[in-house]
């Protein structure tokens, strides 16, 4: 009698962890995309590298909250914390999955008071497509009181830029994705008569992985003229980066030749140096829901 209690507690245990086992490779399976970010594959794990844009759509009712700071230039030496302590810009931004392909967000920078939305679409691919295609469309608002303009008349329209992108990315790698992203931007005003409204920018990215916690990325726009008479910018927008992933959070720490944080200001206007010194020290705190 005790040889059977023990053996029907033996097989008991065993069905339990049977279960168990069962039950993880459920979630497994089931989580994919809604995985915790430390979980994600390379391609997923945030909405932006360092300034732009990636492929990546947020899972259908995911909600992200990012904050971004860009600081001074690093020559200020150790006095100002290599720029720290001169706060150049900082964005506060909302991010949501509407559907499983497309993306809405808004933000508010402090550089021109500018407010932007935007909406991101994935036209190809998905979480585990190797090659993604994604649209994204974004507005920005300028929002500087109406006597800083020194225009007369002034129109409501002065304030408004568009930004349309293609990214196309690759996952060469679990550990390697490498993204392009012709881009247009559209500025309702311009300097001359003659300028063109609208300005191409072609642009690209990487992001290397070296374990799950800690990625390697690197950014980089230029104005590419096609002949037309478009806004003067000698040297592309650059960027270094590290990212730090926790389940729920994203920490990204960059260096970069540009302080702001709105596409038409990093990749149109904003004259970026291109000595290391004048670069700045900048870091995005992601966390999705």
């Amino acid at each position: 009698m005790k040889k059977l209690f023990i053996l029907g507690i033996a097989v008991l245990f065993l069905q339990n962890l049977r279960a168990q086992d069962t039950l993880k490779s459920v979630i497994l399976i089931d989580l994919g995309e809604y995985a915790p970010v430390l979980d994600l594959n390379i391609k997923s794990k945030s909405l932006r590298i360092i300034n732009g844009h990636s492929s990546a759509v947020l899972p259908k009712g995911s909600f992200e909250i990012s904050i971004a700071h860009r600081f001074g230039q690093v020559s200020t030496g150790i006095d100002n914390l290599w720029g720290v302590d001169n706060l150049s810009s900082n964005r506060i931004g909302f991010d949501y999955g509407a559907t499983k392909k497309l993306t809405v967000g808004a933000g508010r920078s402090s550089y021109y008071k500018t407010f932007n939305g935007y909406a991101k679409y994935a036209l190809l691919g998905d979480y585990a497509s190797k090659f993604n295609l994604t649209y994204v469309v974004d507005m920005a608002v300028d929002g500087r009181a109406t006597s800083d303009w020194n225009l007369n008349p002034f129109y409501f329209t002065h304030r408004i830029n568009y930004t349309h992108q293609l990214i196309a990315s690759y996952a060469f790698h679990p550990n390697l994705l490498i993204g392009f992203t012709p881009t247009v931007v559209h500025m309702n005003l311009v300097d001359g008569l003659n300028m063109n409204n609208d300005i191409p920018v072609m642009g690209g990215y990487v992001r290397l992985a070296l374990n799950k916690h800690v990625n390697v990325t690197l950014e980089a726009n230029k104005i590419t003229s096609f002949g037309m008479d478009l806004p003067v910018k000698s040297n592309p927008t650059v960027g270094l980066g590290l990212e730090v992933f926790t389940p729920k959070h994203a920490f990204q720490i960059s260096l970069s030749n540009s302080r702001m944080l709105n596409e038409p200001y990093f990749m149109v206007t904003d004259q970026v140096p291109n000595t290391f010194g004048q670069f700045c020290l900048g870091f995005n705190i992601v966390r999705r829901w």
